[in-house]
Parts: C-alpha cells; structure tokens; sequence
C-alpha cells in the first residue's frame, strides 16, 4: 500500500458505522472529502494519523432540528458551539421559519463558510409573511395559496430538503397547512413542524400532524416530542401509540428531541399571549396594569402558572445586561423577595422588560417522560439549538451539551440505550430521513464526516445556569475529509457545505 493512499488515518479505533449494531476494531483511510477504507491499514502511511484506540470512531451527527438560519440571517455564522458536540450537519429552518429566498441565503453561507454542514427547510412563518403582508384578512384567498405554493416550489427548485410548519399565528387552518405542503409531497421530501399544540392540545396536535401525512403523503417529522405541564405528562402514552399507529398503517411518521426538561424562551413567557394582544391593542405595554383589566391579567397569570406546575417552575435569564436581583431566580423566590403575589412578578418583569432583555427558563417536563422518549425508536436527536458566541448571553445548555448528554447520561450512565442505536440515531436515521446521500455512514464511498469521542469520558458540562461550557470527551470532529476539531482545539478554517436537496 502506497504512502499516497491516504490523507488521514484514524486507527486503532471501535467503529460504529452508523447502522445501530455494536463497534468493531478498525482503522479509517480518509482521501479528500471521502472515505476510502475501513479495515486494518496497519500497513499504510497517511499524510496524518489520528490515533484512536480506547476510543470511538463513528460518523459526524446529523442535527435535523436547528435554528441556524436566524444565526445566518443576523451575519452570526462561524461559533463553534455545535461542531464541538460532533455536529457535522445542521438541518436548519424549523418551526416555520427560515431564510428566503433559499438560494440567496445559501450562496451567503457559501461565501461566508460555515463550521459544519448545512441544509435548510422552507419556513410556513416566512413565506406565509411574504403572501399575506397587505392582505385584508389573516386567513389567505386562494390566490394566496397559490402563491404560498409556488414559493415552496421556488425553494425547492433552490435546495431546501422540506418544509416546515410552526403555528405561530394560531390562525393557520388545517386546510392551508395542507396546501402548502402538497408541492413538497409531489416533490418527495419532508415536512418538520414544532406542532400546534404541546400541552393541553398535544394529542390533538399529534392527530393532525398525522392527518398531514395521511392527506399528501408525505414524511412528517414532529419536531421536539414533549408533554409540557405536568397536566400534559400522562398523554404521552396516548401520543406515542398515535404515532406508532401511523406507521403501522404505512405512514412515514418520526420525531425529534433534545435530552433536557427544560425549556429555554427568548421571551419572558410570564404573560399569556392574549395579556400582550389586549395591551398592544390599547397602545402598549403600560396598559397591563388598566384597573378594566388587571383581574383578568391576574387570573390569565395564575393559570399559566399552574400550567407550568407551580411558580417554582419558572425561572428569569437576562438575555444582555446582567441583572443579579433577578438572574436565576423563579417565580416563586422573586414572590419571597418582594412579598408580592404572581401578578405582581409579572407586571415588575415586564417593567424591566421593554427592551426584551430578559428570557426565561421552564422546567415543565417529566424525566421519565424525556426517557421514553429519547429511546423510543421512531425518535431521533435534535438539539433546537442556536449557533452561540461564547459567553455573550444567557442561553440554553443544549445548544452545547445536546449529543454528549445523550452519549453520556443516557449511553454510559443509564443504559437507555445501546450505543450503536444512540449513534444510528444521531446519524443514519437522520441522514436517510432528509435524503441526506452519503452522509451518516461510515463506509468507502461516503463523505468524510467523522467524530472521535472517548465512551468513559463524554458528557455535556452546559447548564441553564452556564450554558457557555464546552463538552468533554470529543477530541476529534472530521468534516468533509478536514480535521475542524482536533485534540479539543476548532480549526479556524471553515469546512462545511451547502448540501442542496438531490433529485
């Protein structure tokens, strides 16, 4: 075997290739952006070597739910938060939002460079926005539809893998959900949507996320599976068994989540959205406190409260400036502090507030819950995460932490899973589920995506207290052939691509 065989060799390493079975003792022959040989290359002399015995070699992960597009949009596009946690592929525009038009917001990703891989959905939000912005009424014409569908068309034609769908109006009808997806069902991708409902609604938000696939045909992928409020916990059974039920019919139906019972909202979520609608309409925030209205407010509050679980259950992150009197305090210590009851909370939080300087952080879901969940087979791991300058604002710990929590705690510690499935389900599934050619394997023929992580060691060290904390454990991340992480240290380069949707 001839010295130029290849670029870089990682040896002495246990692969998994992806395919959910357990490792087995081989090296890895890397020549360009592909991988050449997986086998014994004791033989071969390499440009580079990456030594890697005692530790696991396995392909890049492949992150189906991120929020990217935004980090693009505001010229955010080169931290290293999610290539540290082996994220060789971002699937970005879920929700209902993403970049537009495709093709100019991938030719800036291209010109600027990206860490990892990157890919994008066609947003329902963005292009419902476009159509509607001098309509008379909230709820489109059939002219608009049409127009709606083109776009999606357009985007298509332009490289995005799917649409996405996220009810961020609450005024989207079944009917134009359908519609808009109908063309990226002929075209044979994917619809992701962070689904109508994940509390009080959830079943039924489940049932129509279904009935989608069931009326176009297409692959749905509900986007970050949860029961949110304690009420809510006991529906997941109920949730699953619809999904599995699906796809005993025959419908293509999947799910993503990330491994934390907290959530994280660039918003105070203190209020109710119809508390904010009320005082918008009456000229502005100052108006929570009308003497008409504070009742209502007060009663809206409590609810929401008791939605979460309790005033324990809420907890205030500054989003720029600090503000020690309030930073990681909840609801219920603040209350304590002021000797004030949930309105009162409120309505001070919203005071400071003007400038939308204060996020919040709810720990309503159930653990065992997120168990269920993360292992059940038709789940995948997604982080919904945000590409992140290092330090810069209070934010949520899996945009650092995502995949080594799962490798970590739910692998090693608690034995959820085999690793082979866990890494199958960071790779191949969901490669082939975004028609993602030749990524999310490890075999001769494929692109060069690679992580290296130590199985005794891995795990996230990101907080909601500090989310800015790297993992430990990945020394190694291979993208396109390229070592953009390598003994624990980012490469300045930037050695993603755009991957465009293949026919």
């Amino acid at each position: 075997m001839r010295a130029t065989d290849f670029d870089l060799v990682i040896s002495g390493g246990s692969v998994y290739d992806g395919g959910g079975g357990e490792g087995f003792r081989a090296d890895i022959g890397l020549s360009g952006d592909r991988i050449r040989a997986v086998g014994d290359l004791s033989a071969a002399v390499a440009g580079r070597t990456i030594d890697a015995t005692g530790l696991v070699v396995c392909p890049g992960f492949i992150d189906p739910h991120t929020h990217c597009h935004v980090d693009v949009d505001r010229g955010v596009l080169h931290c290293d938060n999610l290539l540290r946690q082996g994220i060789t592929t971002v699937i970005a525009g879920n929700c209902g939002g993403s970049g537009w038009p495709v093709a100019e917001h991938l030719a800036k990703v291209e010109q600027e460079g990206f860490k990892s891989n990157y890919a994008m959905l066609v947003g329902h939000h963005t292009v419902r926005r476009i159509v509607m912005e001098d309509a008379d009424s909230p709820w489109p014409t059939l002219e608009q539809t049409t127009a709606m569908q083109e776009m999606v068309r357009q985007g298509l034609e332009e490289g995005a893998l799917g649409v996405t769908v996220g009810y961020a109006q609450r005024r989207e009808t079944f009917e134009e959900i359908v519609a808009f997806t109908r063309p990226a069902a002929a075209a044979g991708t994917i619809y992701a949507s962070h689904i109508r409902s994940e509390d009080r609604g959830l079943l039924q938000a489940v049932a129509e996320a279904i009935e989608v696939a069931y009326h176009t045909g297409i692959a749905v992928q509900i986007s970050h599976l949860k029961t949110n409020g304690p009420a809510n916990w006991d529906k997941l059974d109920l949730a699953l068994e619809m999904i599995e039920g699906a796809a005993a019919m025959g419908l293509d139906v999947a799910a993503d989540r990330y491994p934390y019972t907290g959530w994280h909202g660039g918003s105070t979520n203190i209020m109710t959205p119809w508390c904010y609608e009320e005082a918008r309409k009456r000229g502005g925030r100052e108006h929570l406190k009308d003497p008409d209205i504070i009742e209502h407010f007060r009663r809206e509050v409590d609810d929401l409260l008791d939605g979460f679980g309790g005033p324990e259950r809420l907890m205030f992150t500054s989003l720029s400036e600090p503000d020690p009197e309030i930073d990681g305090r909840t609801v219920a210590e603040l209350m304590a502090l002021w000797d004030v009851e949930p309105i009162e909370v409120a309505l001070e939080i919203e005071r400071r507030n003007e400038d939308h300087r204060i996020g919040a952080v709810g720990f309503t879901m159930s653990e065992d819950n997120l168990r269920r969940i993360l292992a059940h087979p038709l789940v995948m791991i997604g982080t919904d995460a945000h590409l992140e300058v290092f330090g810069r604002t209070a934010t949520h710990p899996r945009n650092y932490g995502t995949y080594p929590r799962v490798l970590g705690r739910y692998v090693r510690e608690e034995g959820l899973m085999t690793l082979g499935e866990a890494i199958r389900k960071m790779t191949s599934m969901p490669a082939e589920r975004y028609g993602l050619r030749q990524r999310g394997r490890l075999r001769p023929g494929c692109f060069a995506d690679v992580v290296v992580f130590d199985p005794a060691t891995v795990i996230d060290n990101a907080t909601f207290a500090d989310a800015h904390q790297y993992p430990t454990g990945i020394p190694h991340v291979i993208v396109n052939g390229q070592v953009a992480v390598g003994n624990g240290v980012t490469a300045p380069e930037h050695f993603g691509r755009v991957l465009r949707r293949e026919e």
